[in-house]
């Protein structure tokens, strides 16, 4: 036995497409809403007493048996009536069966509740949602799961609610027959009347050989045609009175695996009674966890008819297309590509996310040229001056990290950090001071990108390149400054998009550099001044990537180089604390005037998210020249810095 009370969690409800990628195999995923007390029950009787409480006696001219008190069950909570869910896994039901609510009422709602049946041998009822008095019995949920058999009869029903003559109570519940199983009733409301109306009741049957002798109150039944179906084989058998399909919807689709041909027939229902107006169309049911493509569906497309003096309802496979995913706009078709049009790609947050990658290593290559700007450049000509002989290379290092938001329509969170390491020389000409010297660079980054649709994606990226530093700075305090750097970056992505995850790995070359002009002013005592102006650009090289998709399916996207260009304008205002150390603070203001990514998608551009826009700057810190120094600048970034002192070569 095991219980838990479960935070709050919003979920869809259960509509055609989501009940087909439901029958394609996950069962865990189940409809409706935030979940209250959920049950799991394992073994035989004395399990089932312990974890289910008995929650009501019904003394009344009870369903179905009539003329006596009929035991139900429910789970322990104050308020049983919505959003419970009860699992009975290897679980074996005594002999006379067992009567189990998902959720109970006396006159009030009773919703959101769920039963799932899954590797047990079960008799007796089960009903999503029940009410003892009248009221609404609505959006329950009753799996029959694989592996499941009974041992005894099994009456099944979406939900029951004890009224005699209204029929709008019972709505919008769904059963999943997931399994080949014999049940008594196969319903998805029921009331005293012993017909709670259709009222947008769903089946979804994903197996041959279900059987049911009382059926009825479904006003959605769709059919999820399984592997190795057999030609004779039947999905679903009635063996009662005759089934009137009057009103009734009914979808068709494939689950993952199965195969048919156009022109290929399957049978879906039989009753020997008859089977009275059946629809000639059937709706098409997208086999979600099968995705064609990042953004695309395969749709199968039926049409119905019955044979065999009206005893049989089958469907025929007319035609196979692609159509928009779940939650994709299609607009108007071009070319030869199915659903897949300009207005479709443009649209799509799926490709959004995948392109958002191209911001998120753009910020990280961003966040290197600011470290070099800054520690690099200070930690070189640190360790310059520390040499005990002029005019000979010394070794420095400087490392900083990030924690920074791009916002790009939607938003990504980055957090990285990157170091230089290099050999820095001072070389006196005049009226100047030279500083220059090579460099290696190294950076790695995490992000994090949302969408205000739900989708989220996460990822890495690393870089390293070499490169060049300079500057030259006159006794008057101007000095001029730059870099040029190249080298190569990595980075790969995960992304839940919505009913599919998508992963890739990217790779490309880059080249990034800065220029800066500034003075440092000598202030009254200690103090100083130093106004800036610095203009950073990057180019990162686009990349042609395989995204591979959950199901073992690939697809491709083609992203575009990405450029930087940020210029910042600043001060920092320093005071000397003894000769080695001083504090300083400093405000900044940047802008970027570029920084979209771009890319396509089977020849259509996709969304262009970009970070282009104002940012303001501040920080302060800790700078001791005899050896380490700390800083805090930007919005949640860190610098450190180290030199050698005395070094000589």
């Amino acid at each position: 036995m095991a219980w838990k009370i479960s935070r709050n969690k919003q979920k869809k409800w259960l509509h055609l497409a989501v009940g087909a990628a439901l029958l394609a195999g996950v069962s865990g995923v189940l409809p409706g809403m935030a979940s209250a007390a959920e049950v799991t029950v394992q073994g035989g009787e004395n399990e089932f007493y312990s974890s289910v409480g008995e929650k009501f006696m019904i003394p009344h001219d009870g369903w179905p048996n009539g003329g006596w008190p009929e035991k139900w069950y429910s789970v322990f909570d104050d308020d049983a009536s919505k959003n419970n869910t009860i699992t009975f896994s290897n679980f074996t039901a005594p002999d006379y069966g067992v009567r189990v609510a998902g959720g109970y009422g006396a006159g009030v709602t009773v919703s959101g509740n769920t039963i799932t049946v899954e590797n047990s041998v079960i008799s007796g009822q089960l009903a999503g949602g029940y009410n003892s008095a009248a009221g609404e019995v609505s959006g329950n949920v009753v799996t029959i799961g694989a592996g499941t058999t009974t041992n005894g009869s099994l009456d099944v029903f979406g939900g029951y609610s004890n009224t005699e003559n209204n029929t709008t109570d019972v709505k919008n519940n769904t059963v999943n027959i997931l399994t080949a199983i014999t049940l008594q009733n196969l319903k998805g409301g029921e009331n005293k009347s012993y017909w709670a109306g259709m009222n947008g009741n769903t089946l979804n049957i994903a197996a041959a050989g279900v059987q049911a002798t009382y059926f009825g109150a479904f006003e959605n039944i769709n059919f999820l045609i399984p592997q190795n179906i057999g030609t004779n084989d039947v999905m679903l058998t009635i063996n009662g009175d005759a089934t009137n399909l009057g009103g009734v919807n009914i979808g068709v689709g494939m689950q993952q695996g199965a195969s048919m041909t156009v022109g290929d027939s399957v049978n879906l229902m039989k009753n020997n009674s008859g089977i009275n107006n059946a629809p000639t169309t059937a709706t098409p049911v997208l086999t979600t966890k099968a995705p064609v493509s990042l953004i695309t569906d395969k749709q199968y497309n039926f049409s119905l008819s019955t044979i065999d003096d009206d005893k049989m309802l089958v469907a025929k496979l007319d035609s196979i297309t692609e159509a928009p995913a779940q939650g994709e706009s299609g607009g108007e078709n071009e070319g030869d590509n199915g659903a897949l049009s300009a207005e479709m790609v443009a649209s799509s947050q799926r490709l959004k996310s995948l392109v958002e990658t191209q911001a998120a290593v753009a910020t990280v290559l961003n966040s290197g040229s600011d470290m070099l700007a800054d520690a690099g450049f200070e930690q070189a000509g640190a360790a310059a001056v520390a040499a005990d002989s002029a005019g000979k290379f010394a070794p420095f290092a400087a490392m900083g990290g990030s924690s920074l938001r791009a916002e790009s329509g939607s938003h990504v969170d980055t957090k990285g950090f990157g170091l230089n390491v290099g050999f820095a020389k001072e070389v006196r000409r005049g009226k100047s001071t030279y500083l220059f010297g090579p460099v290696v660079e190294y950076g790695r980054g995490s992000y994090d990108s949302y969408q205000d649709n739900g989708i989220k994606a996460d990822g890495s990226s690393s870089y390293w390149g070499v490169g060049l530093l300079g500057r030259q700075t006159n006794d008057d305090g101007v000095y001029y400054e730059g870099s040029l750097r190249l080298g190569k970056v990595k980075a790969d992505y995960s992304g839940n998009l919505v009913d599919r995850t998508a992963e890739y790995d990217s790779s490309s070359k880059y080249w990034a550099g800065h220029l800066g002009l500034g003075r440092v002013y000598k202030l009254k005592g200690s103090n100083s001044l130093d106004g800036y102006v610095k203009c950073f650009f990057s180019h990162q090289d686009g990349d042609t990537v395989t995204v591979n998709l959950n199901n073992g399916t690939t697809d491709e996207i083609s992203f575009s180089s990405t450029d930087s260009q940020r210029f910042r304008i600043g001060a920092r205002l320093s005071h000397q604390v003894n000769p080695e150390s001083s504090v300083y603070g400093g405000l900044a203001y940047q802008y970027e005037t570029q920084g979209e990514s771009r890319a396509t998608y089977h020849g259509f551009d996709t969304a262009a998210p970009s970070v282009k826009g104002g940012q303001c700057y501040d920080g302060a810190g800790l700078e001791d020249k005899a050896g380490q120094q700390s800083r805090v600048s930007g919005p949640g970034s860190y610098r450190l810095g180290w030199q050698a002192k005395g070094y000589q070569r």
